[in-house]
């Protein structure tokens, strides 16, 4: 195994592990929400739109496991409406949100340079 491939393949499990991660913490808070409510159900559009989004940025990052570029767009702009849709004040925990679909999105484009230098420096 070549050298980038390791590096790709540390990149996809790296994706993958931050995505269920954050997945899991995602879900620890609404069981928490759930069984404990500190607040009503959403009543304003801003905050369906929220959930909605929440959902997207979720969605994105599991269709990341199969289709790297795709998921990782839909997971990095479902996070980048996020923030002006429900107006935030820090958007900290928006990085760290986005830190598997960017993974995902370097080991899309990792994955698809080397294979163009490799096709190209192969002999015909």
């Amino acid at each position: 195994m070549r050298k980038s491939e390791i590096v790709f393949l540390f990149l996809r499990w790296a994706a993958r592990a931050t995505a269920l991660l954050l997945a899991g913490t995602l879900l620890l808070l609404l069981s928490g929400e759930i069984f404990s409510p500190h607040s009503g159900p959403p009543t304003h559009f801003r905050e369906f739109a929220g959930f909605g989004l929440i959902a997207a940025w979720l969605a994105g990052m599991f269709v990341a496991w199969r289709w790297e570029l795709p998921g990782a767009l839909l997971s990095l702009g479902a996070l980048a409406a996020f923030g002006p849709v429900v107006r935030m004040r820090g958007y900290g925990v928006i990085a760290v949100a986005a830190v598997p679909g960017l993974l995902f999105l370097a080991d899309w484009a990792g994955r698809r340079i080397s294979s163009h230098s490799n096709t190209r420096s192969s002999p015909m």
